[in-house]
């Protein structure tokens, strides 16, 4: 009787199929806030098939230990900033919606499928954010959702006129005051603290700008990218999700974060206004940081951070801002 010859035949593994959505957070120093963040999203996501990509900025703390096992999670051994970190993490992704998520926010339930849904229903729009309240739901309405800046709108925050005169017009347009929230609607810009875009358009307009390190500006700076390729971002208000606040700024000294700040706002002026308006940006800045010295010196300014920190912060803004903070070429 002959032997039978077993053949080995090589099977392709079997791929996955593709989930509905995509979610990505960028983690630094988080342990306060990551597990309350990441026990939101399966409530959030009803109905949907989801993936969670965590991208930590090479944490000091648990941040880590928080993770289970089925979140994919990418460990830098640096800190990337918000920009490198969502570029790198978004190559390994495979959803066609990708929702940025910032771990000190707490999603609804249903927040993420009421965006999936509002995207699939109205094809021309390119991204979709909910509407964020605070921990205490109050409304962040004014930090969440603003018009492009323009010199005169920066002008007005950097020498307070919008503490002086809280109902000035100009501060009013910039913030939305005037939008009605008990619908959609398309607005300019919306923090990246939450928002959900196509994938087609990271394709399409490329990775965020890694100059704006660590943070601050790069969402605003995206947007105005999206908007000049006639790409529109709209609120869904039905939509909601709880943004505490601080999980950056409570590991950044007060002096390092005014010079990110103004550094950065420079640099969105350079990239997005005319020469001239840069340069009276930066003159702007210098004297409204003059105006801060005084209140500072007197220990009336940011008494939560000491009389020292605080001059120390203002002067240093100064001087660098003087010196072009060494950065005389715009973002790419």
């Amino acid at each position: 009787m002959a032997a039978t010859e077993l053949v080995h035949v090589e099977t392709a593994p079997v791929l996955k199929p593709a989930p509905d959505l995509s979610i990505l957070i960028v983690t630094w120093n988080s342990e306060r806030w990551i597990e309350r963040c990441l026990s939101s999203i399966p409530a959030a996501c009803e109905g949907l098939s989801y993936e969670v990509v965590l991208y930590d900025n090479s944490s000091a703390d648990r941040t880590l230990q928080f993770v289970s096992d089925d979140i994919r999670s990418i460990a830098s051994q640096s800190n990337d900033g918000f920009a490198g970190a969502i570029n790198r993490a978004i190559a390994s992704v495979r959803g066609p919606y990708v929702f940025l998520l910032n771990p000190d926010c707490e999603l609804a339930p249903r927040c993420l499928a009421l965006l999936v849904d509002f995207l699939r229903t109205h094809p021309g729009v390119a991204a979709a954010a909910p509407l964020l309240e605070d921990g205490r739901g109050n409304s962040q309405r004014e930090f969440q959702l603003r018009r492009f800046p323009t010199l005169l709108t920066f002008a007005t925050e950097v020498l307070a006129i919008d503490k002086l005169f809280s109902s000035n017009p100009i501060t009013a347009s910039y913030r939305y005051r005037d939008l009605d929230l008990t619908h959609p609607q398309v607005i300019d810009q919306p923090a990246a603290a939450a928002l959900l875009i196509r994938r087609e358009v990271f394709d399409e307009v490329g990775a965020l700008d890694e100059q704006f390190f660590p943070a601050w500006f790069e969402d605003v700076d995206y947007c105005r990218r999206l908007a000049k390729v006639g790409k529109e971002i709209w609120v869904v208000p039905q939509a909601q999700a709880k943004h505490f606040g601080g999980a950056s700024l409570e590991h950044v000294p007060f002096g390092r974060f005014i010079d990110l700040w103004y550094r950065n706002m420079w640099r969105y002026a350079r990239k997005w206004f005319t020469p001239a308006q840069a340069e009276g940006l930066r003159w702007i800045i210098m004297t409204g940081m003059l105006l801060r010295l005084l209140p500072a010196l007197a220990g009336i300014a940011h008494p939560e951070v000491g009389r020292r920190a605080a001059v120390d912060a203002y002067a240093g803004v100064l001087r660098k801002a003087f010196a072009r903070w060494d950065d005389s070429s715009p973002s790419s």
